[in-house]
């Protein structure tokens, strides 16, 4: 299917479009747009300077604004941290839902998108993954990979019987996938970073669960887990965020390691 726009063919579209799905033409008029190769970037519409790109699987957004001053933008990404103390109340549905939102706009794949999320809520159903959790870690053969460090908290928990998986946290994310998409992991990645990045400025925390995600993300264990939870059918576990209110605060910016860069 072709989609026609009449507009003065200064060619920004189709020089951004070539590098991407190359969907874009020449017309007399204007430009020509072959729907069935477009993925939806929209980046035609973002570096249109007529303002005429109008493009039915990628309407055009709002303007851009101007970036962030360079030492803003450095403050602002380094001023998230992991957050592993949490209050007991849970957070309400529509403030994790625009914590949420913020996952829609990473860049993805061949902006192939496509992540879902599953939130798990109340203290008793995070109870019930971390009881499975236990229960498959030590069930694990003693050559399984990354065996040590998924028992660790499982060892903690027993030893000094707190909550060393999720740290009490009153939700958890779930990042979704279609079991056939090739860049589901990778997108939620991209997905869970975002929520991170966006979650201090509504008064949360999060923590990534890279000890559940050795389980419930492989094959073998994703099953029971998605049994648990109430995974939606044709669909995989591609990440998991814990969230909360902080049940402490951070006054300081932490140092990282040097800088290391090799100039060829």
């Amino acid at each position: 299917m072709i989609h026609t726009i009449r507009c003065p063919g200064c060619g920004e579209c189709i020089r951004e479009c070539s590098l991407q799905a190359n969907a874009i033409e020449r017309w007399e008029e204007g430009v020509r747009i072959h729907l069935d190769r477009c993925n939806r970037c929209g980046h035609c519409g973002a570096v249109c300077p007529n303002g005429c790109m109008d493009h039915p699987l990628a309407p055009m957004g709002p303007p851009a604004p101007a970036p962030l001053p360079p030492q803003q933008a450095l403050t602002f990404l380094r001023t998230p941290r992991s957050v592993r103390r949490y209050r007991p109340q849970p957070v309400p549905r529509e403030l994790l839902t625009q914590l949420l939102e913020a996952g829609r706009y990473p860049q993805t794949a061949k902006n192939t998108q496509g992540i879902q999320y599953l939130v798990l809520e109340g203290a008793d159903k995070v109870g019930q993954v971390n009881r499975l959790y236990c229960q498959i870690a030590r069930a694990l053969p003693p050559d399984a990979p990354n065996r040590d460090a998924i028992l660790r908290p499982v060892l903690r928990q027993e030893e000094e019987g707190f909550d060393a998986l999720f740290y009490g946290c009153p939700q958890l994310i779930f990042a979704l996938s279609a079991r056939d998409n090739p860049n589901g992991m990778r997108n939620a990645q991209f997905s869970l970073t975002f929520l991170s990045l966006m979650a201090p400025s509504l008064g949360l925390g999060t923590c990534w669960s890279g000890q559940m995600e050795k389980l419930a993300c492989t094959e073998e264990y994703m099953p029971a887990f998605g049994r648990l939870i109430g995974l939606p059918e044709g669909m995989r576990i591609c990440g998991c965020l814990m969230v909360g209110y902080p049940a402490v605060r951070f006054r300081r910016l932490v140092p990282r390691d040097p800088l290391k860069v090799y100039w060829r």
